[in-house]
């Protein structure tokens, strides 16, 4: 069955009755339905996601608890790298981010890369990432356990990894917002110092 869902087209996930096809067309992050989210844990996610986002490597986030947050696609349930892959072609005619998908017991990241057929019409789920690097890297992290643990903070540090392992910084200011200071800073010194220089060589 789980062989027989990933070869349907893309676009078909929204309308099987997968929750999270439907949220994450529009939304960042799809959140568990039978489970609470403490709200720090879900700020600092959505804050992170904002901010890897931001930084240039589009990312949206599903957590799932059990197979009731698959809807009908329940028996995705337990296979989260299936279910990445699933889920991003669901959403390719609608966006083509980096999909990450958090269950218990582990972690799936897929991304649709399009391809422009001779026939003018573009494929929008062609070509596929992530490579093997992407999975091992969130194989290092801890599973999630099935007994309600906090997912906002399992899905947070997911995204923190995949990003740093891309080049990517999860933080909100990026890694342009650090050197364009201290370049002003250097840039104004060196003009000051030309500045006193030219007063000495007048004197």
């Amino acid at each position: 069955m789980v062989a027989v869902l990933l070869c349907l087209p893309g676009g078909v996930a929204f309308a099987d009755g997968d929750p999270a096809s439907d949220v994450l067309a529009s939304a960042r992050v799809f959140w568990p339905y039978s489970v609470k989210v403490p709200k720090e844990s879900r700020e600092r996610l959505n804050e992170t996601v904002k901010a890897v986002t931001r930084n240039g490597l589009p990312v949206r986030v599903a957590m799932v608890q059990n197979e009731f947050d698959l809807g009908s696609v329940g028996v995705l349930f337990g296979h989260p790298q299936d279910y990445s892959k699933f889920l991003a072609q669901g959403l390719a005619n609608f966006n083509r981010d980096w999909v990450i998908v958090v269950m218990p017991g582990g972690y799936g990241v897929y991304h649709c890369v399009p391809i422009k057929r001779a026939e003018g019409y573009l494929d929008p789920c062609e070509k596929e990432l992530p490579t093997g690097a992407d999975q091992k890297r969130l194989r290092t992290l801890a599973p999630v356990s099935k007994s309600g643990v906090d997912m906002a903070t399992a899905a947070e540090q997911a995204v923190r990894t995949f990003a740093e392992g891309r080049g990517v910084s999860a933080d909100s200011g990026g890694g342009v917002g650090v050197v364009a200071p201290v370049a002003g800073s250097i840039v104004g010194i060196l003009l000051a110092l030309a500045f006193f220089a030219r007063r000495g060589v007048k004197s």
